[in-house]
């Protein structure tokens, strides 16, 4: 929230609509050199549990009184009022793991070189926040999201949301102080406080801090950097919140012309806000501030320094019908097409009102199950056979912080993999006699998509990726018993993707590292791995990979956000790879 808000008028109006749309930061590229030590595995947790729905706050009323500077009234700022919110354990709100060392002082230029802008989202998350992760995800651009500890412990969906979509969550504190007031030891506590509420929710600490109002002193900075957390303000202010809950386009015109003012400088750090009645303002105007700065030669990043793209991952599977690809579109759907013979189908809908991309199995010859994460992240899954039947969505439960993965074994059994809210991961299978419950794998996962993949000989192959980013398989024997997490390595900043290979012998793993494709050949138990080979590209998302007959099929989303596919004529021996090639 800007230093400026001293005194303000707010304008409330109600909001219309929001749409919602499509999109994935990039590290080095995949290498079997020297690997880091594996994530340790905590003790299993209970299987996930169905995520509740997130609480509304109450709007605000309409006012035109000014404003005292300061969290007030809650309706402003606060989704509800910090007494009323159970603290959680300050056990998990020590230094953030997995974070660079937080340097001195104060951040207020976007990371990287050349000309980089980072996008940043305060005071959330609140009604407008899947709308704001639609655009992005549309856009496939990254982005950081300063919460406040109260107002995510009312939205716990729209925090695991952003997670899904790979955006950076940064501290905001716990109920949105003037820090400078308070103690050293009630300054740590709005820290741990906000902190302890997003580990609970996500597994994830965060790495970056922003001080409301944008006010610190020295007790700031050095309670900060001793939580591992580097300090950030802004370069370019909005003063979208100044808007309310207006739509009126003078407020758009307004929040447009303060961000693209940014375009002055080299590494623009661009201040916007997603309280809990939202700024419909700001969700109108981003879509050109994005523009704006594209078209000016601006690398978008966020402030854990990740660049590269978020597209959704698509998903593929064959059935007789023939190979079918589906991807979540600009309106939040499910949307599927399929190529018969060398002739691609139109898009059929699907429905759904999804986060992040979907996941696809053959259930038979002649059908298949889509599978994606609901707006409550929790799974939900759909039939659809080759004549066009289709089920509808029906809930699996659990709750995710990551696009599932599925896969279907030789013996009919479904799989389905996820990672939970306390970062393990969980397997939930169907078999004749139906579904079975959430099984914990333990694990201690980063936020990427886990994958299932089972082959010929009855050998069930999960693997995921560490919080070193490497990639982890942990496998289960025709007997059912199951072997810990084993390193395969690489540097890894996608989804995974796995699928047998074309005689069910073997498993084939592919990757994003940096922003090119890799893939892998491993024995069933996660032996015999060949490294990771290069399959070029430009991706904006994970990869997909499915059998079709002899052949391999790889599809990813590009940087130019079409579908590319690329395939291996012999899917045996993982071979005859032809070059990268957009669907029609």
């Amino acid at each position: 929230m800007s230093s400026r808000r001293v005194r303000a008028t707010v304008v409330l109006c109600s909001l219309a609509g929001l749409l919602f749309a499509l999109a994935g930061p990039a590290h080095a590229a995949p290498s079997p050199a020297s690997a880091p030590s594996p994530a340790p595995a905590p003790s299993p947790a209970p299987a996930p549990s169905p995520a509740p729905a997130p609480s509304t706050a109450p709007a605000p009323t309409a006012t035109s009184t000014p404003l005292p500077e300061g969290p007030w009234p809650p309706d402003e700022i606060l989704a509800r009022p910090p007494a009323g919110v159970a603290p959680r354990s300050l056990a998990a709100a020590g230094p953030s793991t997995g974070c660079p060392a937080a340097p001195s002082g104060v951040q207020r230029t976007a990371p990287g070189s050349g000309k980089t802008v980072a996008l940043t989202f305060d005071d959330g998350p609140g009604v407008t926040t899947p709308a704001i992760l639609s655009i992005l995800q549309r856009y496939g651009i990254p982005a950081t999201f300063f919460n406040i500890g109260v107002n995510a412990s009312v939205r716990p969906a729209y925090v695991r949301s952003e997670l899904v979509t790979g955006m950076v969550i940064g501290n905001h504190t716990w109920d949105h102080p003037q820090l400078p007031t308070l103690s050293a030891s009630g300054q740590a506590s709005e820290m741990d406080r906000a902190t302890a509420e997003q580990s609970a929710l996500t597994a994830v600490g965060s790495c970056v801090f922003r001080p409301p109002y944008g006010e610190f002193n020295a007790t700031t900075l050095s309670l900060a950097q001793q939580r591992g957390m580097a300090v950030w303000n802004w370069s370019v202010d909005t003063e979208d919140w100044k808007a309310g809950t207006s739509t009126a386009s003078s407020w758009v015109e307004r929040i447009y012309s303060r961000a693209v003012a940014g375009g002055s400088q080299a590494h623009p750090v661009i201040l916007m806000h997603n309280p809990p009645a939202g700024i419909p303002a700001t969700v109108t105007a981003l879509p050109r501030i994005i523009d704006y700065y594209r078209a000016h030669g601006y690398r978008f990043v966020d402030l854990a320094g990740g660049t590269g793209q978020r597209a959704s991952t698509p998903a593929a599977a064959t059935t007789a019908a023939g190979l079918h690809v589906l991807v979540r579109n600009a309106a939040g759907n499910i949307i599927e097409r399929t190529l018969r013979g060398s002739t691609w189908s139109g898009w059929s809908q699907l429905g759904g009102s999804v986060v992040g991309g979907p996941a696809a199995a053959a259930t038979s010859s002649a059908g298949l199950a889509a599978v994606a994460i609901g707006n409550d992240n929790a799974v939900y899954r759909q039939t659809v056979s080759d004549g066009g039947a289709r089920s509808g969505w029906g809930s699996l439960s659990g709750v995710t912080t990551t696009r599932p993965g599925s896969g279907v074994g030789p013996d009919g059994v479904e799989s389905i993999v996820l990672r939970g809210a306390n970062g393990q991961g969980y397997l939930r299978q169907r078999t004749a006699a139906g579904w079975g419950a959430w099984v914990p794998l333990g694990g201690l996962l980063a936020p990427y998509a886990p994958s299932v993949a089972a082959t010929a000989g009855g050998v069930l192959t999960v693997a995921g990726v560490g919080g070193n980013h490497a990639m982890y398989v942990k496998t289960r024997s025709a007997g059912g018993a199951w072997s810990g997490w084993r390193l395969l390595g690489g540097s890894i900043n996608s989804d995974v993707a796995l699928s047998p290979t074309a005689d069910g012998t073997k498993v084939v793993a592919v990757v994003r590292g940096g922003q090119n494709g890799y893939y892998s050949v491993v024995n069933p138990d996660g032996t015999g791995w060949t490294g990771w080979r290069s399959l070029g590209g430009s991706l904006a998302s994970g990869p997909a990979v499915t059998r079709n007959g002899a052949a391999l099929e790889v599809f990813v989303i590009g940087g130019d956000g079409r579908i590319y596919r690329r395939t291996a004529t012999n899917g045996t021996a993982v071979t005859g790879w032809g070059g990268w090639g957009a669907l029609p």
